[in-house]
């Protein structure tokens, strides 16, 4: 249950890892996260790396199921190639590429990328584990369920989460993305009743913001699979529905919502507060 991303480890026996969010999305829901040019893209990396980040994801398209995010293929790519080009002139940090297209990856292949992460878990771009498995990057893969998918009832539950990142380990492996190459992730905020694109996951029966405690609530079942796991909460909209709370009010249950992960047995935390999360996590680090 280890992986490397880049030179960080990431899983058992290790300090959990914090991966800084930075979106090239304009239509991105958290607006502080967006970065639009490489001033904006080297001065972020810059501030996390001395908060003491492991990881930058980047991401060139929203997949907020309830925004209509969906973007051309070649003003994905352009987006993307110019922040890891704008990162590398400053930096060496790892970057994972935030992605649901094989042929997004394919095209930052020539530059110096360290992992990808697809949050419809290799199922929503049938070409995706093959460029996988050829660029022999490590894959955070998300649970996802198809649209076509038929099945009478489906909440999204722990249970049901469990499942579908099973029917994801089980495509990497056969593609030969094994063992240290797969991190998962259950897609926290990713399971509604309606949405908007292609990226989310649709549940019958109960509330998404229920779905989503639910799976929180029962995060340690995921360590069954034998896989790092990868959380991303960071100010998202289930905390503003129970709790009724704007985006910039949400640091605080934030970063609570991470530590429960951490003692949990979550590895790896992708986040907008980079700068708070590390803190918090030095800090159980350092009283375990």
């Amino acid at each position: 249950m280890l992986t490397k991303i880049g030179n960080i480890s990431i899983g058992y026996n290790h300090c959990p890892r914090v991966m800084g969010i930075i979106n090239l999305s304009p239509e991105s829901f958290y607006k502080k996260s967006i970065k639009l040019n490489s001033d904006e893209i080297q001065n972020t990396v810059l501030d996390m790396q001395s908060s003491g980040v492991d990881i930058i994801d980047i991401g060139g398209m929203s997949t907020a199921p309830y925004l209509k995010t969906f973007i051309p293929i070649d003003l994905e790519i352009e987006r993307l190639q110019y922040a890891v080009s704008a990162i590398r002139q400053i930096s060496d940090i790892p970057i994972s590429i935030d992605t649901v297209r094989s042929e997004v990856l394919e095209s930052l292949l020539k530059y110096e990328i360290n992992a990808v992460n697809d949050v419809t878990g290799l199922k929503y771009d049938k070409k995706m584990p093959l460029t996988v498995s050829e660029s022999n990057l490590p894959v955070i893969i998300g649970a996802y369920r198809s649209h076509s998918n038929s099945s009478n009832l489906f909440t999204g539950d722990v249970y049901d989460t469990i499942n579908l990142l099973v029917e994801s380990i089980d495509i990497a492996a056969s593609y030969k993305i094994e063992g240290e190459g797969v991190i998962i992730d259950p897609s926290i905020g990713f399971f509604r009743k309606v949405g908007n694109n292609p990226f989310f996951s649709k549940i019958d029966g109960m509330d998404w913001y229920i779905r989503d405690i639910n799976i929180l609530s029962n995060i340690s079942l995921l360590s069954s699979l034998h896989k790092p796991v990868c959380i991303s909460v960071s100010r998202k909209s289930f905390m503003g529905s129970l709790l009724d709370l704007n985006l910039e009010e949400r640091l605080i249950p934030s970063i609570i919502t991470e530590i429960h992960c951490v003692l949990n047995g979550v590895s790896l935390i992708r986040t907008h507060n980079v700068k708070e999360t590390k803190l918090a996590v030095n800090m159980i680090d350092i009283l375990n």
